[in-house]
């Protein structure tokens, strides 16, 4: 994905690499942004191919809020509307492999 989120992260995982005695890989979270008439839209992760869904703060009707998606028992993207700020805290459960219960509180369908 090509944002400028990204490529400040390859500037500074150059920089952890080259100070690093083991280098690691990058391993960037997509994130893209719309700006829809009065609705800021921002999408952490991937939401394509997840099964479930559920809102995490605010609310659909207000048309203000965060949702996680998750597949196969883990979180695999987060999208905002309106709430930057709680999306930045939900993007945190991308970076590493996040159980879909810890997060949400709810099981995983069988």
């Amino acid at each position: 994905m090509e944002h400028r989120t990204n490529a400040a992260e390859q500037g500074r995982a150059v920089a952890r690499n080259i100070l690093a005695a083991t280098p690691v890989p990058f391993t960037p979270v997509p994130y893209i942004w719309s700006d829809q008439y009065d609705l800021k839209i921002q999408i952490h992760g991937t939401p394509r191919g997840c099964d479930r869904m559920t809102v995490v703060d605010g609310s659909l009707a207000e048309r203000k809020f965060v949702a996680l998606y998750g597949a196969h028992g883990v979180v695999r993207a987060a999208v905002g509307v309106g709430s930057p700020r709680a999306l930045r805290a939900a993007r945190a459960h991308l970076s590493t492999p996040t159980p879909w219960e810890t997060v949400t509180g709810q099981g995983v369908p069988a």
